[in-house]
């Protein structure tokens, strides 16, 4: 099959940005209809109290129009994260020789010009320079980066960012890159690519052929993306330069027998990636790529036959989970938002036609009947808040004693899991006294990341757990949620009974199912399943638990090595003979140094992040049950302003009954028109 970037992908792209404006306008014209009747209801029967329903319209009208599909990529260094990204984007644009240690983010989105715009931290002004430009300032040999490397160091220590725009076409079509830092792993280092995690739609993860699945690649999967609910493409980059590592790059058998092993290793280390509701999904989430064949080919002919560089399937496998599974889930999501605003307007209607037939005074004395029960919904917020908030200091407590414990309990196991992370050190470096401080720069990150390792299985227990506490709290939401809509009935009974009117509307006895989902609403702050990668849940995480652990790691390397250096070069060279120069006496001294050292400050480090653990919990307790309390106060206050904006008017004029029965109608009529053109729209995705 002949295959193009721009043949497949580009089209289904521009129908979805098609389909995204479409849709916006029509919620646009919905927002309109609802602005216009509130202004009208001024002069007739009162606003309906419809003002947020008409903001969230809005709203989501503008995510459609702005909306985008963004794309991470993450990668070690070399394995051609710049090329894989050039060879898509059909241009040279992105510096391929920039390293972990130098790189910062990178976001390639559209503009109508060419440029590229420099972020600074310190404050300065950003930069706006060309591509050359760029290139030749941010790309540095490769050994420089080595020494940098040795000595922690960045090259470019000032710039936060950078963002490319390019007048491509793929770019105009919806879709932005980020290009990420290379893979390390130090705290700050990775909190770059970590903000950006939850605010992608998939992770293009780029590995390489020649060095399947390296230690640094599998903690980093394991550590930031393993159970994160994240979609993750990943790309097994120069599987080309796999026939060059043959004696006899003829021999097809050998060949074969290579490419086979291979699969074999990335998909025991990439298969629990690759699972969508307990479905295996490897085959459409892992692609043998050649990246540099494919972007040589593009510079030569944009319209190039890419068939042979691995390019088409990836691209086929994207194409449909971004234009065909998110678009839908997107515009699934706008409809939602749609019909919910439509069931309230409906709602609203069926309550003001009867009430139309009432004097001011037979009003009068509905509004008064009800207040009790309007008491009652603020009752059943206060009480929910109230619960959220037990739960809350006792699973505070829970989760920030289980922490101080889990830390206690490090020295157990220090020397188990030190070596099991960090098989790679050269411990004879620290005998050398001129390899000394190479060798405790190489330890000192080592410790870091076992750390690291160490905070990950403790905080992925920890998810589990508060995780099992919001299912029980999506529980006791359904339940409050079931008598919040109860006692709405009773106030519907109340106001207008079950009778049929003359001007043509009728009281749906039933409504309550019908505008349940507006009822769920404002029930539906909580993160569902948070087990299961919601964003919110996690983005919690990444939030609390980032801090805490670059401060802990922070902590342990500060006074950690403040306290080894001499008792452990005393020991080294105190040893007996020849014994004290092998590498495992040096490794057995220095570890048993360490972890005696680590367990001097275990206490005190425990005792002090006990308390960021704790307020970070209740934080997140805090924030679901303000939340709640938010959307129930407005839905009540929304329901009271309705009924005496209709009582306001009545005072003050007299209301044409049957003239407003029939505007109220026709705008039922309208909306339901607007809501179903949705529906048409969304049928061609």
């Amino acid at each position: 099959m002949n295959y193009n970037i721009g043949s497949g992908w580009f089209n289904d792209l521009a129908h979805v940005d098609t389909v995204r404006h479409e849709i916006a306008a029509i919620l646009d014209s919905i927002a309109h209809t609802l602005s216009q009747a509130e202004s009208e209801g001024e002069k007739t029967s009162g606003r309906f109290g419809l003002e947020p329903e008409i903001k969230r319209l809005l709203s989501e009208a503008e995510n459609l129009r702005q909306g985008v599909f963004r794309l991470l990529v993450l990668g070690d260094m070399k394995r051609g994260k710049s090329t894989f990204l050039n060879a898509l984007l059909g241009q040279n644009l992105l510096p391929s020789d920039v390293s972990p240690c130098t790189a910062f983010l990178t976001t390639i989105k559209y503009g109508a010009q060419e440029k590229v715009t420099i972020y600074y931290n310190d404050g300065k002004a950003p930069e706006q320079i060309d591509f050359q430009q760029f290139k030749l300032r941010y790309t540095i040999d490769p050994n420089e980066t080595k020494v940098l490397e040795k000595g922690e160091q960045l090259a470019f220590p000032d710039v936060s960012h950078a963002v490319i725009e390019h007048p491509l076409p793929l770019l105009g079509k919806g879709i932005e890159f980020v290009d990420s830092p290379g893979l390390n792993d130090t705290e700050a280092r990775n909190e770059l690519s970590l903000n950006y995690i939850y605010n992608c739609h998939a992770i293009l993860f780029v590995l390489s052929a020649s060095q399947p699945c390296t230690l640094e690649e599998r903690r980093y999967l394991q550590n930031y993306l393993r159970d994160k609910g994240l979609n993750i493409f990943f790309i097994v980059n120069g599987w080309d330069r796999v026939r060059d590592g043959l004696v006899n790059p003829d021999d097809v058998e050998a060949l074969q027998l290579a490419e086979e092993r291979l699969r074999t290793c990335f998909r025991s280390n990439l298969a629990e990636y690759c699972n969508h509701n307990n479905k295996d999904i490897y085959q459409q989430r892992v692609f043998e790529v050649s990246a540099l064949n494919a972007l040589r080919a593009r510079i030569k002919n944009p319209n190039a036959d890419l068939d042979g560089t691995g390019l088409p399937p990836f691209l086929n496998s994207l194409n449909r989970f971004l234009a065909k599974e998110r678009a839908v889930a997107e515009v699934e999501r706008t409809r939602t938002i749609a019909n919910q605003v439509y069931n309230r307007f409906c709602e609203v209607i069926d309550r003001r036609v009867p009430l139309l037939d009432n004097s001011v005074d037979e009003l009068k004395q509905k509004i008064k009947s009800i207040q009790s029960d309007f008491d009652k919904l603020s009752d059943i917020s206060n009480r929910f808040q109230l619960e959220i908030r037990d739960i809350r200091d006792t699973k505070a407590k829970d989760i920030a004693d289980s922490f101080r414990n889990y830390i206690l309990n490090l020295e157990t196991t220090f020397e188990e899991d030190f070596i099991a992370s960090q098989p790679d050190l050269d411990y004879m470096q620290f005998f050398d006294k001129n390899n000394r401080a190479v060798f405790y720069t190489s330890f000192k990150r080592a410790f870091e990341r076992y750390m690291n390792d160490r905070i990950t299985a403790w905080e992925f227990i920890s998810k589990q757990e508060l995780a099992a506490v919001f299912t029980q709290l999506e529980e006791k939401a359904a339940s409050y949620r079931a008598e919040y809509g109860q006692i709405l009935e009773a106030i519907n009974c109340k106001l207008i009974g079950y009778r049929f009117y003359a001007v043509g509307h009728t009281y749906r006895s039933n409504q309550f199912e019908t505008w349940a989902d507006t009822v769920m609403d404002v029930f539906g702050a909580i993160p569902d399943s948070m087990n299961r990668g919601i964003n919110s849940f996690n983005y919690f995480w990444v939030r609390v638990f980032a801090i805490v652990a670059a401060s802990l790691i922070l902590q342990f390397a500060t006074i950690l090595f403040a306290g080894i250096t001499l008792p452990v070069l005393g020991a080294i060279l105190g040893g007996i003979g020849v014994v004290a120069l092998q590498a495992e006496y040096v490794r057995r001294t220095l570890i048993n140094a360490t972890r005696k050292e680590f367990a001097k400050h275990l206490p005190q480090i425990a005792e002090e992040q006990w308390r960021p653990i704790f307020e970070g919990v209740q934080q997140c307790f805090n924030d679901y049950a303000n939340l709640i309390g938010t959307r129930i106060n407005s839905d009540i206050n929304s329901r009271k302003q309705e009924l005496d904006n209709l009582l306001k008017q009545k005072q003050s004029h007299e209301i044409d009954i049957k003239a407003e029965a029939k505007r109220l109608k026709d705008l039922e009529i309208e909306i339901q028109s607007q809501i179903k053109q949705i529906d048409l729209v969304r049928e061609s995705l």
